[in-house]
């Protein structure tokens, strides 16, 4: 059994080391997990620049959600055994999403940039046997965002989602959504971004750039209606023009806030949020429950999402990930491997 890691921490901002390290002791209730890979997210961007608008754990090991393989177990588990693979909640003490604490993976907590992990029992889900340890890594954060902002347990067939942005989240809620059976409308900045997305199974692409009224164009292809879900990238510059794409009685899904701090028109809000009776719902990942139906839903269906990964890192060009992602270069996920293939091994 393994008594050290290899660890990514952070030393200030923008500025990370390698470290070999003891592995943390297992307690009665945990499991030691082989961390196989981690996908990366504009959160680890934002903590390692020093940018997140909360509290931040310092120095601490970067990443938030990863997929690995139990080799070891506390006296007390019951429901996992040494060779299931898993991933883990981003919040650890996130079940129900009542909880009014908070252990965040890279965040206030150390993180998962780490070839060994211990994990608590009561924050695993087991991985669907079809998926490879890459695109196992990218459900926790962004494959969970993506479904809970969809709100994938209700029908989405024949509805039309407009989605902000081709990021992770963005793309894994546009394959999400495809696969539902919605109409997908698109926007970004890059036109090959863009015909990323239509290869992907976008209807309808807006370069935002080049269409600054990019709501009115949503209304234009969506006959007048809107969208009946609005996945809601950039927070205070973006959101009234969101409210003006979605459907009447639609739903703007908050996912991001990529436009940082910035300064909106309230009063026009309120008034849209009134005279289109929509809402605008919060997303902040999903519970565990979310979690273990989004598994089984790609498990069902066998769902791939290996088109929603853009790039794959070794270990030891973590910090070449992290540069590549802040630059936004990415259609879809960035993800590090510890080694091997990218294929179960």
């Amino acid at each position: 059994m393994p008594e050290s890691r290899r660890v990514l921490r952070r030393q200030g901002d923008a500025v990370a080391c390698f470290h070999d390290e003891p592995i943390p002791t297992l307690g009665s209730s945990d499991v030691l997990v082989r961390v196989h890979a981690v996908a990366l997210n504009y959160k680890d961007i934002s903590i390692f620049d020093g940018q997140f608008p909360w509290p931040t754990m310092p120095n601490g090991i970067i990443g938030t959600e990863f997929a690995g393989e139990i080799i070891s177990v506390g006296d007390k588990i019951r429901l996992f055994k040494v060779g299931d693979r898993v991933v883990s909640l981003l919040n650890l003490d996130g079940i129900t999403g009542r909880e009014t604490t908070i252990q965040a993976l890279g965040q206030n907590i150390d993180g998962t940039l780490a070839d060994y992990v211990v994990m608590p029992e009561s924050a695993l889900v087991t991985i669907p046997e079809h998926l490879t340890w890459a695109e196992a890594s990218v459900i926790p954060c962004a494959g969970l965002t993506a479904w809970s902002a969809l709100n994938m347990t209700s029908r989405l067939c024949g509805k039309t989602v407009l989605i902000e942005g081709t990021g992770g989240v963005s793309i894994i809620a546009l394959i999400l959504a495809v696969k539902a059976g919605a109409t997908v409308i698109i926007t970004s900045s890059s036109d090959e971004k863009l015909k990323r997305a239509k290869e992907l199974g976008a209807s309808h692409v807006i370069n935002y750039k080049k269409n600054p009224d990019w709501e009115v164009e949503v209304l234009r292809v969506t006959g007048g209606l809107g969208a009946d879900v609005v996945i809601e990238q950039g927070g205070a510059a973006t959101l009234l023009k969101s409210v003006a794409a979605v459907k009447r009685r639609g739903q703007v899904s908050q996912v991001g806030f990529l436009s940082g701090h910035g300064q909106g028109d309230i009063f026009n809000l309120v008034k849209s949020l009134i005279s289109k009776a929509c809402s605008i719902v919060g997303i902040q990942v999903g519970t565990k429950r979310d979690l273990e139906e989004f598994m089984e839903f790609i498990g069902l269906a066998k769902l791939e999402l290996a088109p929603g990964i853009d790039r794959i890192f070794p270990f030891e060009q973590s910090l070449d990930a992290l540069d590549y992602m802040r630059k936004q270069n990415a259609v879809g996920k960035v993800v590090i491997e510890m080694g091997g293939s990218t294929k179960q091994e």
